[in-house]
């Protein structure tokens, strides 16, 4: 078990999930404010993998949450 998974699973209110959503959607506007004031072609391929993976990450979280 990772120790994001032990986080998750002694989280009974929530409040662990919420702080790591918020996390990870502060990193992903980060990401994508660096994406909308343009950058090299290379540069915006590492930037969108940077931002989809934030997003999957999100998604996961989410996923176990619900679970």
């Amino acid at each position: 078990m990772t120790n994001l998974e032990q986080i998750l699973n002694n989280d009974t209110n929530g409040a662990e999930v919420h702080k790591i959503k918020s996390k990870l959607l502060e990193a992903q506007a980060m990401v994508k404010r660096q994406l909308d004031l343009g950058c090299s072609p290379q540069q915006y391929q590492l930037l969108l993998k940077q931002y989809e993976a934030y997003t999957a990450a999100h998604a996961v979280v989410e996923s176990y949450e619900a679970n």
